[in-house]
């Protein structure tokens, strides 16, 4: 305890009262004041950042929310309109996940899933788009002014949009399987017994006309279609032919030669 009373008897003199004065106070004044000043100036930066932040923020959900405007008359929409409303949702989405908000990445994934059944629900000019933009509005604008709140519900919001389109993309393979299974069936080749294909040929030859048996081959092949007829000049009939009637039958058939040789008589057998 004797440094203690050392310590009473020397702040209770007059060099103690100086030095305390003079170097102690003065000391302990500066760090206090900085201590100070750096809470103010910490409260002061942090309330900027917050209000650029906010700003920030502010001005993406903004962009969003007109995005999704236009979405709700995208079958409406000219191609060069709809080329300049796609960069802006691109920009627009990268704005908000660059954000340094919590849940800016999942806001960011939830307004592109949003803007894809907004597109696909004015193509039909239903109320579900007009519904749609007005969920998506709500949310975006809550998202804005409670992060940690939304950012649950953009959280439930994805794993049902996941779940959903996983559901989608099997029903779509299986599709995909019948109409492949459809096709392979459409394009086989029919197979036809041995049977009947070889019955088939000999049922369609059509049959040729045997030929006359009172004519040989030779013959039969040499006549010609259309009879000769020999001259006018050069035919002489007997009598008997020409007294007979022209409408009675003759009996038998009479063979007449001619000939044109000048010298050689004409006979009739």
């Amino acid at each position: 305890m004797q440094w203690w009373n050392d310590f009473l008897e020397w702040f209770d003199s007059s060099e103690g009262t100086r030095v305390i004065t003079t170097m102690v106070l003065p000391f302990v004044a500066i760090i206090v004041a900085g201590v100070i000043a750096t809470i103010i100036a910490r409260g002061s930066i942090s309330r900027l950042l917050a209000r650029q932040e906010r700003g920030n923020r502010a001005s993406a959900v903004e962009a969003l929310i007109a995005v999704g405007e236009k979405a709700s008359q995208w079958s409406g929409l000219s191609n060069q309109t709809r080329e300049h409303f796609e960069q802006q949702s691109s920009v627009a989405s990268i704005r908000v996940r660059l954000l340094p908000a919590p849940g800016a990445a999942m806001a960011s994934a939830w307004a592109e899933y949003q803007l894809a059944e907004i597109k696909r629900n004015s193509a039909n000019f239903s109320v579900q788009a007009d519904q749609g933009f007005a969920e998506y509005r709500d949310r975006l604008i809550e998202w804005h002014h409670r992060p940690q709140r939304a950012r649950k519900i953009f959280q439930n919001d994805l794993e049902r949009f996941r779940l959903d389109a996983a559901s989608a993309d099997t029903d779509l393979i299986e599709r995909q399987r019948r109409w492949k299974a459809e096709q392979a069936t459409q394009q086989a080749p029919v197979v036809v017994p041995a049977a009947k294909a070889q019955a088939a040929p000999a049922q369609a030859a059509p049959a040729t006309p045997a030929p006359k048996a009172d004519l040989p081959k030779s013959e039969a092949a040499s006549a010609p279609s259309t009879p000769i007829v020999p001259p006018a000049s050069s035919r002489i009939f007997s009598p008997t032919t020409e007294a007979k009637s022209p409408t009675e039958p003759r009996a038998n058939t009479e063979v007449i030669e001619a000939t044109i040789d000048e010298d050689t008589p004409a006979r009739t057998v």
